[in-house]
Formats: structure tokens, sequence, C-alpha cells
């Protein structure tokens, strides 16, 4: 096990829910990982699973109300950002913890040029000049490799392709003054495989070269191979797995993380097929959702039991945990 002095952020039993008019969501549920200095931790799921709810619970970035934590804690050095005041929080955001979003387009303000909005953040954080906060943001255009950046701090972000908007994005992400923590929430999505492998590459780069660590949201598991050093999958708003990168991809002991990857196109088994592999049934509704498996009702492998009680955590080894009463078939089949 590494050193408690390697540990960066713990989140311990969070459940946090949504109020709405059509009845209580509950996103997350006794939800607990753990993220080391200079790790790369990512977290996978369908859409709707949690994993969102949970990198905005850190930056409290989820609207609240209707959102609202029922239980649990987030300690990032030590403390307990839940227990934060608003400032507090925000002094965090700018200087230990940062985010990219999901859509670059909707995260930059379309008023504003890509260069002043990452200076303002040297100028609100760092108490430095415009002019020294536009020489930063420069600095900070080379590192992501973004070409002529004397030139592109000043356009604004309808005329940056996709690709260089992320990485303008993540150059906002590094304008804090000792980034521990970048959170990723699926930084390639609106990207074509091209650009998706730079900002990846990118990532992984300056991840080296600042010693940062990363906690990273998608559902790609191509992704996943690319970045992880560790694995969370995420289903309805619960941990079902857990593991290093080569352990998920090689001996996967959840059916959902093995649904995930039988439903890889490069997967050798497809050549010469005409139609992918999916997981059947839906996801269910997280208002009405029981006390069991909430994968029972999608599992091939599922017994009386799962639809009962939520399975316990068995431990296969110190970096692999699965949440599953039938895990053992999933190994045999």
């Amino acid at each position: 096990m590494a050193d408690k002095n390697d540990l960066l952020l713990s989140i311990e039993n969070l459940n946090f829910s949504f109020d709405t008019q059509r009845g209580v969501v509950n996103a997350v549920r006794d939800l607990s990982i753990t993220i080391r200095k200079g790790e790369t931790l990512t977290l996978v799921g369908e859409s709707g699973c949690g994993k969102s709810v949970t990198a905005h619970s850190i930056n409290q970035l989820n609207p609240m109300p209707p959102g609202r934590v029922d239980s649990g804690s987030i300690l990032f050095r030590g403390r307990d950002l839940l227990k934060l005041k608003k400032g507090e929080i925000e002094k965090l955001r700018g200087t230990q913890i940062s985010m990219i979003f999901q859509e670059p387009m909707t995260a930059l303000n379309p008023v504003f040029t890509v260069g002043s909005q990452i200076a303002d953040v040297f100028m609100t954080h760092q108490n430095v000049s415009k002019d020294e906060a536009m020489k930063r943001a420069i600095d900070l255009f080379k590192l992501v490799k973004i070409p002529a950046p004397e030139r592109r701090i000043h356009a604004y972000p309808h005329q940056l392709s996709g690709g260089m908007r992320q990485r303008a994005m993540i150059a906002m992400a590094l304008a804090s003054p000792e980034p521990g923590l970048m959170i990723a929430d699926e930084p390639t999505t609106a990207l074509d495989v091209t650009i998706q492998a730079q900002i990846l590459d990118l990532l992984n780069d300056l991840k080296k070269q600042i010693e940062m660590s990363i906690l990273l949201i998608t559902h790609d598991m191509g992704v996943v191979a690319e970045m992880a050093d560790r694995v969370v999958v995420m289903y309805a708003g619960r941990k079902v797995e857990e593991a290093d990168v080569f352990a998920i991809f090689e001996e996967p002991k959840h059916p959902y993380t093995l649904g995930l990857l039988n439903s890889l196109p490069s997967n050798t088994k497809y050549k010469g097929a005409r139609r992918l592999e999916a997981i059947t049934g839906t996801v269910p509704d997280m208002r009405t959702i029981g006390e069991g498996c909430p994968f029972e009702n999608r599992c091939t492998f599922a017994s009386e039991i799962c639809g009962r009680e939520f399975p316990t955590e068995t431990v296969l080894n110190e970096l692999h945990s699965v949440w599953c009463h039938n895990y053992q078939k999933v190994q045999e089949g």
C-alpha cells in the first residue's frame, strides 16, 4: 500500500442526491475513492452513472439546491472540502484544484478572448498585473503546444478549432500556482481521434512535468487504456469494480466491466462481424432504485440474491476489488 503521505484526495462514503419534482434522485451512493500524488485515476461508466456529480462534488460545483450531500466526506490534503465556506473553496479551485470541462465551447466565455480569460486566473489568484498575466498566458499556450501563441491569445473561442479550445482549457487549468489535482471531465469527447490522441499525450506529458494528479472521467475504454493508473467502474451511482488498469483489461470481474470491454470495436472477435455487442436492457430509474445490485436487470449472471441486496466488497488482491455476488461466474465465463 502507498504511504499515507502520498494520499492527495480521499472521498469516503459519499452520498449525493437531487430533489426533483418527480422525486429524489440518488446520484451517488456510498462512494469511496482515493487518489495518490502523481496518479491518474479514471472514473468509467455510462452517462448518468454519477461520474460528473462525483467530480463536481469535489469543487462544490453541483447546484445546491436542488442537490445536497446526504453524508460522507471529501478530504483534500487532509481538509474536508464539504466543510469549507464558499470563499475557501473558491481559493482552492483556482490554486490547488483545477478542472477541464467536457465542452470547451460552453465553458469558455464567448465575449472575451481566450488569453484574457486565462490571464484573469493569474490576476485573481496571484495578484499580478495584466501585462504580466498575459505573458504567463502566452507561456502556457506554448506549454500546451498552441501554435503562434502571441496571436492566438487574442482570439475569441469561436475563432479556434475544437482541439485548440480544449488546449486553451487545459492551459487555464494549469494557470493555478500549485496544481495538485486536475479534474478532466471527458476532455476528448467532442474531438476526432487524431486530436484526441494529441490531447491525451499532452495530459500525460504535463502530468510528468509538473507532478500533478489527474481525476479523469470518461466512458471510453480506449482513453482508459491510454491514461489510467487505476480505474473505478461506476454504475447507477455505485462503485462496482476497482483495479489497476492492467487488471481491468486482462481480468475484469464485474459483469458490467466485462460488457464495457466486450463492446469495444477493436476487439479481435469482431473481425468480419456486422454488429457490435451491446449491453442489453436499460439503466434503472435513479428515483426508484432498490437496495439490490442496480445492474441485476441487465446481468446474464444474476441470481435471486442480486435483486435483494447490494454485494459487499470482495478484495481479490491489494489493488483489485469487486462488488458482485457472482463474480466467480464472470471469471469462469
